[in-house]
């Protein structure tokens, strides 16, 4: 957009009439007048999905201020919250977004899709983690087998712990919750 907006006098210079000019450039403006138009004046179901992605983030970064500490206290989310909990946190997180932490996201997926009970609690053990948030359950089962490039099990256990937190495995102690997540304490330090 920048190289066109950046050509288009020379583009336009071969014109003498000055109408056909302007009339060029209304046309080569309407497409950024309508984007304008479409962020400035959303529709109201673009509205509506950004209300609600606002109130998600401010009920995560309040279960995310209930773990801030000055000691270092580890948690697990899904790969796409882990950055923003643990920026509001000040905890390090076991997934993120950078090719740094791709050991970190595959073991969160492998976390959350499990039915193994006694793996996921080797993931945090192994991990060292202190704190896990639990999410939408169906979002995080298709990310985390996307992911892997697996199936859905029949009870993954990011399911469990969303929608039944009192069924949770005896090591993650319910801890706190609000309309966007759960939180858990991992019961068994390393």
């Amino acid at each position: 957009m920048s190289i066109f907006v950046i050509v288009l006098p020379s583009l336009l210079a071969p014109f003498k009439s000055g109408m056909t000019v302007w009339f060029a450039f209304a046309l080569s403006i309407l497409p950024i007048l309508r984007e304008w138009d479409e962020r400035i004046w959303p529709n109201e179901a673009e509205l509506a999905r950004q209300v609600e992605r606002r109130n998600e983030s401010i009920q995560l970064r309040q279960l995310a201020l209930a773990i801030r500490s000055t000691e270092k206290h580890p948690f697990l989310a899904a790969w796409w919250l882990s950055p923003a909990i643990a920026y509001w946190s000040h905890q390090p997180g076991v997934a993120g977004s950078s090719h740094g932490s791709l050991g970190g996201i595959v073991d969160s997926a492998r976390f959350f899709l499990t039915q193994d009970l006694q793996g996921a609690r080797e993931i945090l053990k192994n991990r060292g983690v202190e704190w896990v948030f639990a999410y939408d359950s169906d979002r995080m089962q298709e990310n985390s087998a996307s992911l892997l490039g697996a199936a859905i099990p029949e009870h993954p256990l990011c399911r469990t712990i969303d929608r039944t937190p009192t069924q949770a495995p005896r090591y993650l102690i319910f801890s706190g919750q609000n309309g966007t997540a759960k939180l858990f304490r991992f019961a068994e330090k390393p």
